[in-house]
């Protein structure tokens, strides 16, 4: 019994997870995705409370997973001394971007869910959410500059926030236009580099 109560959660996974690539999230039919899995709607609300919770169950890990990479990273920059920081800030690029759209391609279908067959404002919210992290990283990294008596220009929390946003914005681009991985993640080294390249001109180190 419990063998084909897994079948039948992956038949309706595997199905949903067409539907919304096919669809979008707002045009996904769970009668088509009934169809698909040869299942009754009565099946796939014994597994999954709605549209909302299968969507969420093929690509909760994954989100997760991309967040966790991320954070990472940046706490082991954070622990760098202050005066360490400045010199690693371009080694950081070369370290991790890699990793992190690597990360995406091992996931491609899930993240093409994420952010291109998302429910409206869910995929906004998922870069806010990365871009929050950002954006305290530059905040600790300010202030890591200013522990050091180096002069930090006055600089608008909105345009902050809009830099730290467009950094991830190019990974929509690549999932979005299938860009072969290897392209998109030479591109993201040079994107990474060139960001950077700015973010060191606007802090004058």
């Amino acid at each position: 019994m419990g063998n084909q109560s897994t079948k039948t959660e992956e038949a309706i996974l595997r199905a949903g997870k067409e539907e919304f690539l096919t669809y979008g999230y707002e045009k996904a039919s769970l009668r088509r995705i009934t169809a698909a899995a040869s299942v009754t709607t009565g099946a796939i609300y014994g597994y999954f409370s709605g549209k909302e919770a299968l969507f969420e169950a093929l690509t909760k890990e994954a989100a997760d997973g991309l967040v966790c990479l991320y954070q990472e990273s940046h706490g082991e920059f954070a622990a760098l001394p202050p005066e360490e920081q400045p010199e690693a800030l371009m080694t950081v690029v070369d370290e991790y971007m890699p990793g992190m759209v690597n990360y995406v391609y091992d996931h491609f279908e899930v993240f093409k869910l994420i952010l291109c067959c998302n429910a409206p404002g869910a995929s906004e919210a998922f870069f806010d959410k990365l871009a929050r992290m950002e954006e305290q990283s530059c905040f600790d990294f300010m202030d890591a500059l200013k522990s050091m008596g180096h002069p930090v220009p006055e600089m608008k929390d909105s345009l902050i926030h809009i830099l730290c946003r467009s950094f991830f914005q190019q990974i929509q681009e690549f999932v979005d236009h299938d860009v072969p991985r290897e392209e998109a993640v030479s591109c993201a080294l040079m994107l990474g580099k060139f960001q950077h390249a700015g973010w060191r001109y606007i802090l004058q180190i």
